[in-house]
């Protein structure tokens, strides 16, 4: 058979094992023996049960009953010679032995029911967490800041000096740089002057609050990313506002989220049962480190230097 059938065959364990009383007795009808080594109806069907329907659907006619039965002996074969040849002693082996326990008892240990999670768990992580799934629409905005209070004569002269500063940024083929040094060199804001007087992320509640409704008005008006506003009148002074970049707002209702929520809570449910399993069994159990010795370990001692290009490995001897 080619490497697709070996490959099949490499996924399935021996045969041969021990049933229950309560199976029925046509199941323990043996199929084949290889050596001594019995397959048995029950574990011939047990095997392509495991496969998919669609690979299922193959082996209907005596044929390719046949031809996966085989797989089965050549499997069977292959096991009873690695047996032969002391493999199971192999060093190699007992780790990828260890290493399938190891995985089987997490598998046991986390799919218990400490680790199930209830819509109710669900719901209670969405709610409080609300922010997560519903996002607001916000916008990143930078400011040339004038300061005038209102009602004195320096507001007048800033209005002008910002209607100036647009109309000359305007005529610059890079708007958007020429107002990054517009910032620079006139905005009175010492907080934002520096960044080019970049305020970040906000939604409109926030800018309102930040500036005032006029400010967050002239913020959500303008649409293409680069985009120079009027000058703008706040309680502190007079503004120019450059968008640099919008995010849409996102909601993503309880049911929408749930999948990714259950997935989420299983997770963390899974990580901390096996995390007890550990504590529980360093309690039961006596570990002792030397921690000189393991001052000593070199990282790069069991690493096989790589051969030079054009430099074949040697062949073991």
């Amino acid at each position: 058979m080619g490497l697709a059938v070996l490959g099949l065959s490499l996924g399935v364990s021996a045969c041969g094992k021990e049933k229950s009383a309560s199976t029925p007795a046509v199941t323990d009808s043996v199929v084949a023996r290889v050596g001594e080594t019995k397959i048995t109806q029950a574990e011939l069907e047990a095997k392509l049960a495991e496969q998919p329907a669609f690979v299922r659907a193959r082996y209907g006619t005596p044929e390719k009953k046949k031809e996966f039965l085989d797989n089965l002996v050549r499997f069977e074969l292959l096991v009873q010679e690695a047996k032969r040849r002391g493999l199971e002693s192999d060093p190699e082996v007992r780790a990828m032995l260890e290493k399938v326990m190891v995985q089987q008892l997490v598998k046991s240990q986390t799919e218990s029911a400490e680790a199930v999670v209830s819509d109710a768990d669900a719901k209670a992580f969405y709610d409080a967490n609300l922010a997560e799934f519903v996002k607001p629409e916000r916008v990143r905005i930078s400011q040339l800041v004038l300061k005038a209070p209102r009602g004195t004569p320096e507001r007048q002269k800033a209005l002008t000096q910002a209607v100036k500063l647009a109309t000359e940024v305007r005529k610059e083929s890079n708007v958007p740089r020429a107002f990054d040094t517009a910032v620079r060199a006139h905005s009175q804001d010492t907080a934002t002057q520096a960044q080019g007087g970049d305020l970040g992320f906000h939604t409109r509640e926030e800018l309102t609050a930040l500036g005032g409704e006029a400010l967050a008005e002239s913020a959500w008006n303008m649409k293409a990313v680069g985009q120079l506003s009027a000058p703008v009148e706040t309680d502190a002074g007079v503004h120019l506002l450059m968008l640099q970049a919008r995010q849409v707002g996102h909601e993503q209702t309880f049911e929408q989220a749930k999948p990714r929520i259950m997935q989420r809570l299983g997770a963390e449910r899974r990580a901390k049962a096996l995390e007890a399993l550990v504590e529980k069994l360093r309690t039961q159990t006596k570990v002792d480190v030397n921690e000189d010795i393991l001052a000593k370990v070199n990282p790069e001692a069991g690493v096989k230097p790589a051969p030079r290009p054009g430099q074949a490995e040697a062949a073991p001897r």
